[in-house]
């Protein structure tokens, strides 16, 4: 073996790993540059847990788009990342309106709301969505929440998801959500913005409401034409004939009272907020603050956005406990990071050189496959365990987690395999497993959060640690076990070189894997039913999750004493499998 083939593979792993760490690098601001990555590591809470803003971002960017980011066609395709756009929302929301972000592509959702069909994107933005007529989406969507799930069709579900939607971006634009200032309480909801607003705009808006309306009967009293030039400007303005608006409002009189209350509410709204705004600092100052952050960025001044950043994280953070801020920095990073997507290139990598090596330069690529998906299994456990602090949870909570849960121990496994029988097959399903699961979790996160708070049956890290990691570890042995028969299956059409010494390799690999599943399947159901027995007073029911879980050990168990009785080879092994 020459020097290229001998250290080819510690070559591949390590142009990976300086790869990972440049991307690990963080952003920083600077006088002519906003941090907004600061920005999203400013606590909240949101949905019961706390957070870096940059999650409640993200999320709901991801929820309402289906993605962390978007490219905005009107403005050279420009990206804007999650952050930035809840910034945009909060202090342009005329800017942010415009934005393609709200995804629709059913054609009677489209024909509901008078929308083009955009083939290719089907994005649209909020101001088209108004202009629709949000009203009938609301109508609509409740139509079809009224009807029995199991008759509610296509069109049904498409409306109440972009209500949703609708209502997840109105939450975040009028600042109901997240939580910004603790109330001193432990275990109790925070203000939001919109909180705030709530309990000490009224006041502010009734005394400016009052100082207009005086200032208003004085300038009539001063000039009594006036009325009359503001009632045409109404009239002007609604497109109407003097004949069309006492018709409409019900003569002179109730003209002229509703145009004084028009006038008296255009003036005493922006007095009202320079007031309430003004005295933030002294009875909200967390609120204050925020608003300087937004006011910051509304202005374009990033040294003066920066400095209001580093403010509120110097003072106004100190209800949160150095735990849930290391935590919230943990999660802003892996949010910037975004370990899985990093894992899915790297599975990637790893079927390429395992799949070279059946062809050409065996032992160096088949090495380099097994040497990155090591390095692959280092990020993906730190990523889970990262998960695990953060929750302060077992790996698998959700369906979202299980899935990343099912590729990291698909890979392990599968590299135990790789390192006994040194064929390539291992590092190859464990990739193909690897990356089917981040594809997967990467649709369930669509959803929302990922690390949401749990319901409270569910809240038990016994049976959290016990019942439901014993279950996915056999669900991983078993996805394990028919991927290597797919492996032998196709690759049986193509070569010979599965058969004879090598076929015996692999339906050994398939046998211990399969022992191995049925152990753990068995262990994992009968504790899910313990676990059931406890909670609400029955060992068994029919739901699907249970139903599954018996299938796979009756499965399982049929195809160890097909083996055993000698009904199947090799090649049987493999078929029962998959």
């Amino acid at each position: 073996m020459n020097k290229v083939q001998k250290y080819f593979p510690l070559g591949v792993v390590a142009l990976a790993a300086v790869m990972l760490l440049g991307r690990m690098s963080t952003p920083s601001g600077s006088d002519t540059r906003r941090d907004i990555y600061a920005f999203g590591r400013i606590p909240v809470q949101n949905g019961g847990r706390i957070q870096p803003l940059d999650s409640v971002a993200r999320n709901s960017l991801v929820v309402i788009s289906g993605k962390q980011e978007f490219e905005d066609p009107t403005d050279d395709n420009r990206v804007y990342k999650a952050s930035e756009w809840l910034l945009i929302l909060w202090s342009k929301p005329d800017q942010a309106r415009k934005f393609r972000v709200f995804r629709a592509d059913h054609p009677e959702v489209l024909a509901l709301l008078g929308l083009p069909q955009r083939p290719g994107s089907y994005r649209y933005s909020m101001e088209e969505l108004e202009k629709g007529g949000l009203d009938k989406l609301e109508r609509q969507a409740g139509i079809a929440s009224e009807k029995p799930k199991e008759k509610q069709d296509h069109f049904d579900l498409r409306v109440m998801q972009l209500a949703r939607e609708v209502h997840v971006y109105q939450e975040l634009q009028y600042r109901k959500n997240p939580g910004l200032m603790p109330t001193g309480e432990p275990n109790q909801k925070w203000l939001s913005y919109g909180d705030v607003v709530a309990k000490a705009a009224p006041q502010f808006f009734h005394d400016a409401q009052e100082k207009a309306r005086q200032q208003l009967v004085a300038e009539l009293d001063k000039d009594p034409g006036l009325l009359g030039q503001l009632v045409r400007r109404h009239i002007d303005a609604a497109g109407m004939s003097w004949e069309e608006a006492k018709r409409e409002y019900g003569g002179e009189e109730q003209i002229a009272r509703f145009v004084m209350d028009q006038e008296i509410r255009s003036r005493s709204l922006p007095v009202a907020r320079e007031n309430f705004i003004a005295s933030l600092p002294d009875t909200f100052p967390a609120a204050g603050a925020m608003e300087r952050i937004v006011e910051a960025y509304r202005s374009d001044n990033p040294a003066q956005f920066n400095a209001a950043v580093a403010e509120y994280h110097e003072k106004y953070t100190s209800g949160v406990s150095d735990t849930e801020k290391r935590k919230v920095g943990l999660e802003a990073r892996m949010n910037f990071f975004d370990p899985f997507l990093q894992c899915a290139a790297l599975y990637v990598g790893v079927m390429v050189l395992a799949a070279l090596s059946w062809l050409t330069w065996h032992d160096p690529l088949r090495k380099a496959a097994f040497y990155l998906a090591c390095l692959t299994l280092v990020v993906h456990s730190a990523a889970l365990i990262g998960r695990m602090y953060i929750g302060n949870r077992p790996p698998v909570t959700n369906l979202y987690s299980s899935a990343v849960f099912i590729g990291w121990g698909g890979l392990a496994l599968c590299l135990v395999l790789e390192r006994v029988y040194k064929l390539g097959i291992g590092a190859f399903a464990g990739a193909m497993l690897g990356f089917s699961t981040m594809l997967v979790a990467r649709f369930l996160a669509e959803s929302g959060d990922t690390l949401e708070m749990l319901q409270a049956v569910l809240d038990t890290n016994f049976w959290l640690a016990t019942h439901v990691t014993t279950v996915a570890s056999g669900y991983v042995a078993t996805f394990v076990a028919g991927l290597i028969g797919v492996v032998y299956i196709v690759g049986g059409m193509f070569t010979n070189g599965l058969r004879a010494e090598t076929g015996k390799k692999v339906a050994g690999m398939i046998y211990g894997t399969l022992c191995f599943a049925t152990l753990l399947s068995f262990t994992g159901t009968v504790l899910g039913g313990l676990w059931a027995d406890q909670s609400w007073g029955r060992f068994w029911g029919w739901d699907p999750k249970e139903n599954g879980a018996l299938l796979i050990v009756v499965m399982n168990a049929l195809i160890l004493h097909a083996r055993w009785a000698g009904m199947v080879k090799e090649r049987g092994l493999c078929v029962l499998a998959i």
